[in-house]
């Protein structure tokens, strides 16, 4: 459900283009990073929304969940994050955050392996 706030609600609160200061050069280099064209990622966000607007948000009455893949939703979300601290962050707001995302999503992984495996 964030995924979709922060890439595929437009008008939102929280998408993306609200806060960075050279949204053209992000994007490409976005879809450079997720491997993706502009199409694809247009598709692939229609996707996650159907599949939050259908199973995760509401159950409506289709009886098959179709699950997307989450290799995508991970990079551009890494790369935004990355993104974020290392150009958009004047203001020292995020001083206590992990500097890459790939630290941030180690630390959980490890901690939800460790509550799974218990």
């Amino acid at each position: 459900m964030e995924w979709c706030k922060l890439f595929g609600e437009v008008r939102g609160a929280h998408y993306w283009k609200k806060v960075i200061s050279t949204p053209d050069e992000f994007f490409g280099s976005l879809l450079n990073e997720a491997k993706v064209t502009e199409a694809e990622l247009d598709d692939y966000i229609k996707e996650m929304r159907t599949y939050r607007d259908k199973f995760v948000a509401h159950l409506d009455s289709e009886e098959t969940m179709h699950i997307p893949k989450l290799d995508v939703a991970h990079k551009t979300a890494s790369y935004l994050y990355d993104y974020l601290l290392a150009n958009e962050d004047e203001g020292g707001y995020f001083a206590d955050a992990p500097r890459k995302a790939s630290t941030f999503y180690q630390k959980y992984l490890k901690e939800a392996k460790s509550v799974y495996d218990q």
